[in-house]
């Protein structure tokens, strides 16, 4: 379902939004080489308590952790572990769902530990996939079109995306229609409406679009030949002539 949020939706979303923001900034801080992902996921719940939210991830579909941590070949749905220790040249998605006063704000971003020069070339990709694709938001647009741009940028730069997962609407629940698949025809598909949030999250692959689902735990997405992947999402909320970035940070 299509939920066109209300003035007071969109507050406590917002809301949301900047206690994301926070346990951003304090994961930029802490991420360090030699930590494991569990320390990171702790400390990211951490941060949400102070605020008096929660992890939307915790418990969804049975997800074991806060948030998801994702690590070079990764694409999405890292679990946590104290067995995944941070080296140097990693390159770490962190995707955040937090939930505040019944309203949430989910987000992803990419540090690189270290230099890691293949690393900083598909995440720049990535990050020009999404703001190139956000740029084209506004009351009318389709979600074809945002596909369409998402993929054209990303063959640009030489990579793939990936097919069966994609962005989606959020903010009064964690998963909201419409989907926003990261391929896609101009003009098809769903049109945006002023007050819909959407999650646009380019998901970009090397070399080839085939992946594989960790057996053992049932949610890590890993490249099938191992090479980098990258992963990184803002949340938007549509306008009356365009949009607005509500997990912008810098």
């Amino acid at each position: 379902m299509i939920y066109i949020k209300s003035t007071e939706d969109i507050k406590l979303i917002k809301e949301a939004c900047e206690i994301w923001k926070k346990v951003k900034q304090r994961l930029i801080l802490e991420t360090k080489i030699g930590m494991s992902t569990e320390e990171l996921d702790n400390i990211a719940f951490s941060e949400m308590q102070k605020y008096g939210a929660s992890a939307s991830f915790l418990g969804y579909g049975d997800f074991p952790k806060h948030i998801c941590i994702s690590v070079n070949d990764e694409l999405i749905h890292g679990i946590p572990s104290n067995k995944r220790i941070i080296k140097d040249k990693d390159m770490i998605t962190f995707d955040i769902g937090v939930t505040y006063k019944n309203h949430i704000c989910d987000s992803a971003f990419t540090l690189i530990m270290g230099q890691n020069k293949e690393a900083e070339r598909i995440n720049n990709a990535t990050w020009e996939c999404l703001y190139k694709t956000i740029d084209i938001v506004k009351p009318g647009a389709s979600v074809g079109d945002l596909g369409n741009m998402t993929e054209s940028v990303a063959k640009k730069n030489g990579y793939e995306v990936v097919k069966d997962f994609t962005g989606h609407g959020c903010g009064n629940f964690l998963h909201e229609d419409p989907m926003i698949p990261n391929y896609g025809k101009k003009n098809e598909g769903i049109k945006l409406k002023k007050g819909m949030v959407i999650c646009i999250e380019p998901m970009l692959l090397t070399g080839s679009d085939k992946y594989n689902t960790d057996k053992k735990n049932g949610w890590t997405i890993t490249s099938t030949n191992h090479k980098l992947t990258c992963h990184n999402e803002h949340m938007i909320l549509v306008t009356e002539d365009g949009y607005e970035i509500l997990t912008q940070t810098d």
